[in-house]
């Protein structure tokens, strides 16, 4: 995965949001997940495929932090994400 790859949320996934949280269950585990506040709007700029350089681009306007700390940190959420089967990566996109 890298910054140019595109993100979607799995077709197996589902979640609710609870306060300032979110609650993701894996459908074909039937295990749950929990994301906090800046996980949970992870989740919300990924409602449609994205970009992880848009995603990161848009929590670096919204949050102050170090540019290369939110990029490490969105890639080992987007790989934590994936291997509970809660996220699809696709190809990297052009440009």
């Amino acid at each position: 995965m890298s910054v140019r790859s595109v993100v979607r949320i799995s077709d197996d996934a589902i979640s609710s949001r609870l306060a300032d949280e979110v609650v993701i269950l894996n459908l074909r585990s039937g295990v749950y997940h929990g994301l906090d506040a800046v996980g949970s709007r992870v989740w919300e700029l990924v409602q449609e495929p994205a970009t992880v350089f848009s995603v990161r681009d848009a929590l670096l306007d919204e949050y102050d932090v170090d540019p290369q700390r939110c990029e490490d940190d969105l890639l080992a959420l987007f790989e934590e994400l994936k291997a509970h089967g809660l996220l699809e990566v696709g190809a990297d996109a052009a440009g």
